[in-house]
C-alpha cells in the first residue's frame, strides 16, 4: 500500500504578520489532490496540525472538511499531536473519530497502540507516537530521568513488545511495521520556526545527540528507530532523510526565512517495496504560497529594476550593507517590496568610534558640530547638506532670538 508522509501544518500560523489562511486551504486542497493522484491508501500527519492549542475557528472546520474529502478519496488517516498542538483538544472523540478512518493519536498509551491496516495483501502496523512532554511522562513511564532520549526509548521498548504480541512467527508473515513521531532527532537541521523542546535548535544547523547534557539528550538516537520499516518524523520544518527509513517531511509550507531554499512537499511510501527503501520512498514536490527571500547588499543594490523584478512578489527580509546608514531606507524599500517583513541595517556605520559622544562634545568647535555629531551618533550616517542648512537655519534662529531680536 501507499503512505503519504506529511506534518507541521500549523494551521492558524501566519508569516511576520501575514494571513496565510488561503495559502494553508491551498495546501490541504493539494494533500487531497495527492491521495488521488498518488492513490494514496493512508495519510500520515506526524504532528502540530495546529498551531496553537487554541487555534481559530476556520482552522478547526476546515480541518474537519479536508478530513472528510481524504477520506472520500479512499485513504485513512493516522494524525498525531505535535508540541503545538492541545493533545485533549486534537483529540476530542478520538474514539468514535476512529469508526470514520481518521485515527487521531494524541494520548501516552496510544503510543504502543496500532492502526491495524491490511490491504493488498499486506498487513501494515501504525504506531503513531505524539509529542510526549519528558517532565509530565518521565514518572508514568517509570523513567528516573526526563529527558526526550529516555523518553523515547520507553515508547519503542514497549511498541516492539507490542509488535511481537501481535505477531505469530509460525503461522504469520511478519507486519510492516511504521513508526510516527514528534521530536527533534539526531543529524536533524533546525530552522528558525520550530519551537525549542529541550535542545538548543540553532537555525541551519545540525543537531546531534549527546548523552553528557540536558540539550544533547533532548535530541533523540537514530538507533532507537533500527528494525523499523519506516520513521515518519514530524517537528523540523525542512524535509530531510536522516537514513533511507528515517525521514522527516517538513512543513508543507514555509514559515520562516531560513527556510528560503527548502523543497517542500511530502514523502510517498510503498510499503510493498521497502526491502529497498531508497526506490521505496520517493519525493511529492509542493509549490505552495509565496517565495520567501533574505536580499544584502547596498540600498542601490536593492532598489535596482532586476533585483525588485526578481522578488516584488516574494516575503522579503533585507538587510543593508551601506557604509553609512542610508536615509530613509525603510520607506524607500517598502515602496519597492510590498512584502518587506523584516529589514535591518548591518554595514560600518553601526560600529561606534572610539570616544562617546560627550567626549566629542568637548571638541566640538561649534553648535552646528554638537548637533550634526549627535545626529550622526544616534543614526550611524552623517548628515545631508539639506539637514545641514536645516539645522544651520534653525541655530541662526535661536541666536537672533536670544539676543533680543524678531525671528
Amino acid at each position: 500500500m501507499k503512505l503519504l508522509h506529511t506534518s507541521d501544518w500549523h494551521l492558524g500560523r501566519g508569516f511576520h504578520g501575514a494571513d496565510l489562511r488561503e495559502t494553508q486551504l491551498e495546501m490541504m486542497r493539494t494533500v487531497c489532490t495527492a491521495v488521488t493522484e498518488h492513490q494514496v491508501d493512508v495519510v500520515l500527519v506526524s504532528g502540530d496540525v495546529f498551531d496553537r492549542a487554541l487555534p481559530p475557528e476556520w482552522a478547526v472546520r476546515e480541518l474537519g472538511a479536508c478530513l472528510r474529502q481524504i477520506r472520500e478519496a479512499g485513504a485513512l488517516v493516522v494524525m498525531t499531536s505535535g508540541n503545538h498542538d492541545s493533545a485533549v483538544r486534537l483529540g476530542f472523540n478520538r474514539e468514535l473519530v476512529a469508526h470514520s478512518g481518521v485515527h487521531i493519536r494524541s494520548g501516552l498509551e496510544d503510543a504502543w497502540t496500532p492502526v491495524e491496516v491490511t490491504s493488498h495483501q499486506e498487513r501494515v502496523l501504525i504506531y503513531g507516537v505524539p509529542y510526549l512532554e519528558p517532565q509530565i511522562y518521565a514518572a508514568e513511564l517509570g523513567l528516573d530521568r526526563a529527558h526526550h532520549s529516555a523518553v523515547m526509548s520507553e515508547v519503542v521498548r514497549r511498541i516492539r513488545a507490542d509488535v511481537a504480541a501481535r505477531t505469530d512467527p509460525e503461522h504469520d508473515a511478519a507486519p510492516r511495521v511504521i513508526v510516527m513521531a514528534h521530536l527533534f532527532a539526531h543529524r536533524g537541521q533546525a530552522s528558525e520556526s520550530e519551537r525549542s523542546i529541550g535542545a538548543p535548535a540553532v537555525p541551519e544547523a545540525t543537531l546531534e545527540h549527546h548523552q553528557n547534557s540536558v540539550g544533547g539528550l533532548a535530541v533523540v538516537p537514530l538507533e532507537i528507530f533500527e528494525g523499523f520499516d519506516y520513521v515518519a518524523l514530524g517537528h523540523l520544518h525542512g524535509r530531510q532523510r536522516l537514513a533511507d527509513r528515517i525521514r522527516y517531511s517538513g512543513s508543507p509550507l514555509r514559515y520562516s526565512f531560513s527556510e528560503e531554499h527548502h523543497h517542500k512537499g511530502a514523502w510517498l511510501v510503498d510499503t510493498q517495496a521497502l526491502q529497498d527503501p531508497a526506490a521505496a520512498v520517493t519525493a511529492v514536490d509542493w509549490s505552495l504560497g509565496r517565495e520567501v527571500a533574505r536580499l544584502q547588499g547596498t540600498l542601490e543594490t536593492m532598489l535596482a529594476p532586476e533585483t525588485v523584478q526578481a522578488h516584488q512578489e516574494a516575503f522579503v527580509q533585507i538587510t543593508l550593507t551601506d557604509d553609512e546608514r542610508p536615509a530613509r531606507a525603510y520607506h524607500r524599500l517598502s515602496e519597492a517590496y510590498p512584502l518587506l517583513m523584516q529589514y535591518r541595517y548591518a554595514g560600518r556605520g553601526l560600529q561606534q568610534p572610539e570616544h562617546s559622544f560627550s567626549q566629542r562634545l568637548h571638541t566640538a568647535q561649534s553648535e552646528l558640530e554638537v548637533v550634526t555629531g549627535f545626529l550622526e551618533h544616534v543614526r550611524n550616517r552623517s548628515a545631508t547638506g539639506e539637514e545641514l542648512a536645516e539645522v544651520a537655519s534653525a541655530l541662526e534662529a535661536v541666536r537672533t532670538t536670544e539676543a533680543g531680536e524678531p525671528a
